[in-house]
C-alpha cells in the first residue's frame, strides 16, 4: 500500500477548494468530477472526501470489503440528536443486532400482506381530491405516503397528525444541506436552523412516544416487533423509539419524492402515461391493485425503475474507511470519508444510453452493464431494509392513482434539486387533478 498513489484532485479554488463549484451547481459539479477518475479527492472548508464512481469499486466498498468501511462521520453528525440509536446511525455488532431485530417486520412474505391496505389507503386519499383542484405535488405525496406507512408498518392512523412528522423531516433536511453556512460552524453555535431542528425533533420524540404507548408487543407491525425485542431485554426503549423515528422520517419521504418525480415525468410523456393507464386497466380492472398484480404491472414497475434511476431519493451513499485501504489502485488513509454519488452513476453514459432521457423501455432491453451502475437502495449488508416495502408501495400507489386520476404537473422554472438527505425538488411543482 505504501507505493500506491493518492487519488487525483480536480481543480479547486484557494481556501474554498471544491466548495464554491458545489454550491453553485451541486449535481453538475459531481458529474464533472466523476468523469475524471473512479476515485477523486475533493476538499471543502473544514473537511475532505473521496468521490467513488466506478461501479466495481462501489461494489467493493458496499459488498466485497464492507467490513473495511463503516458509516461516514457525516451521516452520524446528520442524525445526531434524532436517530442516535437507530439502524441508520449505528455500526458493528450494535448495527447487526438492530438489523436482526428489525428483519421480521420486513420479510417479503410479511410485506406482501400489506398490498391491499396500501391501495385502500392511497385510494382514500386520492378520492378526496376534487376534479380541477391544484395540489402542491410533493406535499400531497408526503401526506399520502405517511398515511400508508402508518396504516401498514406502524398500525396507527396518522390522518390529521402529519404536521409533526413533516416539520421534523423538513428541519432535518435543512440541517443536513451541505450548502448551509452553519455546516462549518462549531456544534455549540445556536444557529436558527439548529434551534428549529431541536424544537421539531422534541415534538416528534413526544409523538413517537405516544405511538409506542398505544402499541402492543404482540402486534406484527414494526412497533410490535421492536417492543417484543424490548420486553425480551434485547433492545433499549431508546432504540425502539429512534428506529420508529427513522422509519417515519425516511420511510415516507423517499417514497413521496419518487412518486413526485414519476408524475412529473408522466406529465411530460403523455404517451408513456397512456400506456401505463392501459396496463392498469388490463391488469387491475375497475377495482384496486393487489400484491398479486405486482409482477403483471411490468410497465408500472419499469416507470418506477426509471424514475429511481434519474432521481434517486438517497442520491449519495456515505462510508468511512475503518482502516488504511487501497481502492482502485489509490491509497486512502484510515478515517477517509467516501461518497458514492448515485446521481452520477445513474447518469453515466458509459453504462446508460442517452442517460438524461426518461425512457422506461430501456428496462425491457437486454443490456450488459455492471451491477452497481444502478443502486437506488444502496447495496451490500447495509442496503435499505425497507427496499421491498418501498417497491411494493410505489407500484400499488402509482397503479391506484392511475386508475382514478390524471395529474397534470407544472413547474415554476427549470427543475433543480436540494443536495441534502433526499433529492427533493427545489423547483415548485404543482399538479392539477383531472378525473377520467
Amino acid at each position: 500500500m505504501a507505493d500506491a498513489p493518492r487519488p487525483p484532485a480536480p481543480d479547486g479554488v484557494p481556501l474554498l477548494g471544491h466548495g464554491l463549484a458545489f454550491a453553485r451547481d451541486p449535481f453538475g459539479s459531481i458529474e464533472a468530477w466523476a468523469s475524471e477518475a473512479g476515485v477523486v479527492r475533493l476538499t471543502f472548508p473544514g473537511r475532505s472526501l473521496y468521490l467513488v464512481t466506478e461501479p466495481a469499486l462501489v461494489e467493493e466498498v458496499l459488498v466485497e470489503r464492507h467490513d473495511a468501511f463503516t458509516i461516514g462521520r457525516q451521516q452520524l453528525e446528520t442524525f445526531d440528536g434524532v436517530e442516535d440509536h437507530a439502524v441508520t446511525a449505528t455500526s458493528g455488532d450494535r448495527w447487526r443486532r438492530l438489523r436482526r431485530h428489525l428483519h421480521p417486520a420486513f420479510t417479503w412474505e410479511g410485506i406482501q400482506a400489506y398490498g391491499p391496505r396500501m391501495a385502500e389507503r392511497v385510494a382514500a386519499d386520492v378520492d378526496r381530491w376534487a376534479d380541477g383542484e391544484e395540489l402542491a405535488l410533493l406535499r400531497s405525496m408526503r401526506h399520502l405516503t405517511l398515511h400508508v406507512l402508518g396504516d401498514t408498518l406502524l398500525g396507527v392512523d396518522l390522518d390529521g397528525r402529519e404536521a409533526v412528522v413533516l416539520e421534523a423531516a423538513d428541519a432535518l433536511v435543512d440541517r443536513a444541506d451541505p450548502r448551509r453556512v452553519g455546516q462549518v460552524l462549531p456544534d455549540w453555535v445556536p444557529t436558527p436552523t439548529e434551534r428549529r431542528f431541536e424544537r421539531r425533533v422534541a415534538a416528534l420524540d413526544d409523538f413517537v412516544a405516544s405511538i409506542v404507548a398505544d402499541s402492543d408487543p404482540g402486534d406484527s407491525d414494526v412497533c410490535g416487533v421492536l417492543l417484543a425485542a424490548h420486553e425480551r431485554g434485547d433492545l433499549s426503549m431508546a432504540a425502539v423509539q429512534d428506529n420508529l423515528t427513522a422509519l417515519l422520517l425516511a420511510g415516507h419521504d423517499s417514497t413521496a419524492v419518487t412518486l413526485t418525480y414519476a408524475w412529473y415525468e408522466l406529465s411530460r410523456h403523455p404517451d408513456v402515461r397512456s400506456r401505463l393507464a392501459d396496463e392498469v386497466e388490463a391488469v387491475v380492472g375497475t377495482g384496486l391493485p393487489d400484491t398479486g398484480d405486482f409482477e403483471a404491472l411490468e410497465r408500472t414497475r419499469n416507470v418506477l425503475r426509471e424514475t429511481l434511476r434519474l432521481y434517486p431519493p438517497a442520491w449519495a451513499v456515505n462510508r468511512e474507511a475503518a482502516e488504511p485501504v487501497t481502492l482502485g489502485g489509490y491509497q486512502l488513509p484510515a478515517g477517509a470519508q467516501l461518497t458514492i454519488p448515485l446521481w452520477a452513476l445513474h447518469r453515466d453514459e458509459r453504462y446508460w444510453d442517452d442517460p438524461e432521457s426518461f425512457d422506461p423501455a430501456r428496462w425491457t432491453r437486454d443490456v450488459d452493464r455492471p451491477a452497481y451502475a444502478y443502486a437506488p437502495f444502496s447495496g451490500g449488508p447495509r442496503h435499505c431494509i425497507g427496499m421491498r416495502f418501498a417497491r411494493l408501495e410505489l407500484a400499488m400507489a402509482l397503479a391506484t392513482m392511475l386508475g382514478r386520476v390524471r395529474l397534470e404537473v407544472t413547474a415554476d422554472g427549470p427543475l433543480t434539486f436540494a443536495p441534502s438527505l433526499s433529492l427533493r425538488p427545489e423547483t415548485e411543482l404543482r399538479a392539477t387533478v383531472r378525473r377520467p
